[in-house]
């Protein structure tokens, strides 16, 4: 296993090799990544291995980071633990991706060289949460609504003396 995993590879060549890289970046390194998190710190863990699985060139890998997001009920950091997994099929063109067996993605890969970058950028993205949110009430207005624990339900009832008509 190849511990340092360099910006841009051939991925049919580490097919043949059957090739497994590992590697840790900083989060500051990924440029699409930090535009959407709270704050740039912390590191990002990958691991990809290059195979043949059912007679297909694949990519097996797994995306893991701690970032600090953005809590859209009051806006302060929440700590997120992020992993994502894929399994892309490589492929050369699109007539290939309907040939590939339903547990594949489909990558097209047409340049010599790939961004190993790009690709684990594109996985943290994918895996980040829909809402960013505290797991408990963090607003003001949130903890109230929490600490009084009973809502009021309003018990007029305009329509029912309808019912009454109804049944004269």
């Amino acid at each position: 296993m190849q511990k340092k995993l360099p910006d841009t590879i051939d991925f049919f060549k580490q097919v043949d090799r059957n090739a497994c890289y590992e590697c840790v970046w900083p989060v500051q390194s990924f440029e699409r990544l930090k535009d959407v998190i709270y704050d740039n710190k912390g590191e990002v863990k990958a691991r990809l291995k290059f195979g043949t699985r059912a007679g297909v060139r694949c990519l097996d890998g797994t995306v893991e980071a701690d970032l600090e997001l953005r809590c859209e009920r009051c806006l302060d950091p929440v700590k997120y633990h992020i992993e994502g997994g894929f399994r892309f099929g490589l492929i050369s063109s699109d007539e290939e991706a309907g040939l590939l067996p339903e547990e594949f993605e489909p990558l097209i890969v047409t340049n010599a060289e790939l961004s190993v970058i790009d690709l684990v950028e594109d996985e943290l993205l994918l895996s980040l949460p829909i809402v960013a949110k505290h797991d408990e009430e963090c607003s003001e207005v949130l903890q109230k609504h929490s600490n009084n624990g009973k809502t009021q339900h309003d018990t007029h009832r305009p329509f029912a003396a309808l019912k009454d008509l109804m049944n004269s």
